[in-house]
């Protein structure tokens, strides 16, 4: 897999870096079938465009608020790597709240309208706090569009995802899109030698959930990647300020 979708969680000013937090639980399909819901945009029987589903994944959740989920995790001969993050963004995207973790370190971020908090932490050492005024680029945590679509790319973009069945989750209908090491290909990176993912994805082209195990050999190393998204709680995820908002704003006067 490309380094960068290893390195797509990290905050700027912190580190360099490289199933989901959350995640769904299969409530049955109810005995419904793939002739009982219509594919979104990007899918069809014979495959997916995971560029044209994202974009429709995008295009629903943006003025929608949502809860967001992502962890990742690298393993290989030269050391482990890990990353997640949690995120509520508001449906008008003025407010949004990130936590995040990488390499023992923990990032948060908040985004008022026309600020940006953020909180780094490590271990048992005390907190430093930085304010800023929000710029279009201000949460590096996560893609600007705040949906997750950045990241579909990145990790399902190297093979062809196919529905296979229905499941009902939480009273929604999703289509189980899977993929396998049969169609996966190489990147510039890396060559994939095995890959497993599946995408749970609404009629509205929402992409509910995605997990990917995957096996590469970059540089003569074999990797080892699991990476899990979540979307959940579409229209009705309230952003509350974080605790320490008082604590920064004293200590950076902002």
């Amino acid at each position: 897999m490309r380094r960068r979708a290893l390195q797509l969680l990290a905050v700027s000013c912190l580190v360099a870096l490289a199933g989901c937090s959350g995640a769904l639980t299969d409530g049955g399909a109810g005995g419904q079938t793939l002739d009982d819901v219509s594919y979104p945009a990007g899918v069809s029987a014979n495959g997916t465009n995971v560029s044209a589903l994202a974009d429709a994944h995008e295009s629903y959740l943006q003025n929608r608020s949502l809860s967001l989920s992502v962890s990742s995790t690298m393993n290989a001969s030269s050391g482990n790597r890990s990353v997640a993050l949690d995120a509520k963004v508001g449906a008008d995207r003025d407010n949004v709240l990130v936590n995040g973790t990488a390499m023992g370190q923990q990032v948060s971020v908040y985004l008022t309208p026309d600020r940006q908090y953020t909180r780094i932490a490590a271990g048992s050492g005390e907190a430093a706090y930085r304010a800023t005024n929000r710029t279009p680029g201000s949460a590096r945590l996560i893609p600007s569009s705040y949906s997750g679509a950045g990241y579909l790319g990145q990790f399902g973009g190297v093979a062809n995802f196919t529905p296979t069945g229905v499941r009902t989750v939480d009273g929604t209908q999703l289509i189980v899109l899977r993929a396998d090491g049969s169609n996966a290909t190489a990147t510039p990176a890396a060559n994939v030698t095995d890959y497993e993912a599946t995408m749970l994805v609404d009629e509205h082209g929402v992409v509910r959930s995605v997990t990917v195990e995957a096996t590469s050999r970059r540089n003569g190393q074999q990797v080892r990647t699991n990476y899990s998204l979540n979307v959940s709680d579409v229209g009705e995820t309230t952003v509350d300020e974080p605790a320490w908002l008082d604590e920064a704003k004293n200590q950076t006067s902002g």
